[in-house]
């Protein structure tokens, strides 16, 4: 539910122990659990008499909101069953073509200079190629003309 980290976490516990006590906290932990469970079985039930559960079943999105968690938890198990079938297809491929293809030999093409235009860039007058203005530009006329 919440992303505390273990330094945050023992923080807090400091901090409970100084505001309440180490005799009144042990208590205190206790509601906060039974209160946790209380909002757990009222999401559950929320969620059984909407029936969002079946209508994602039906829709057939229930698989991918399920691997959307297990990524959020750090799980990679779809990744890497997904990879694996991926490069299975891509050896079954190449093994029926014969086998894998052997690397060029011809040398890589020589890369095109990008010449970039000065005067395009940083044009004497008026906005760059992007509509920015130059720093040195006069946006409003000085006070005192009327233009």
């Amino acid at each position: 539910m919440f992303g505390l980290s273990f330094g945050e976490l023992c923080v807090l516990l400091l901090v409970a122990i100084v505001v309440l006590g180490p005799k009144e906290l042990p208590r205190y932990l206790r509601k906060a659990g039974e209160f946790a469970g209380k909002l757990r079985r009222l999401a559950y039930e929320m969620r059984e008499k909407s029936g969002i559960d079946e209508v994602l079943r039906t829709e057939g999105i229930d698989r991918e909101i399920a691997e959307i968690r297990r990524l959020a938890r750090g799980e990679i198990v779809g990744v890497v069953s997904a990879m694996r079938s991926a490069t299975d297809a891509a050896r079954v491929s190449n093994d029926a073509q014969g086998s894998y293809a052997e690397p060029s030999t011809q040398p890589p093409l020589p890369a095109t200079p990008v010449v970039v235009s000065r005067e395009r860039e940083y044009p004497p007058e008026g906005p760059d190629a992007y509509g920015a203005l130059p720093d040195t530009a006069v946006v409003y006329p000085p006070s005192g003309t009327n233009a």
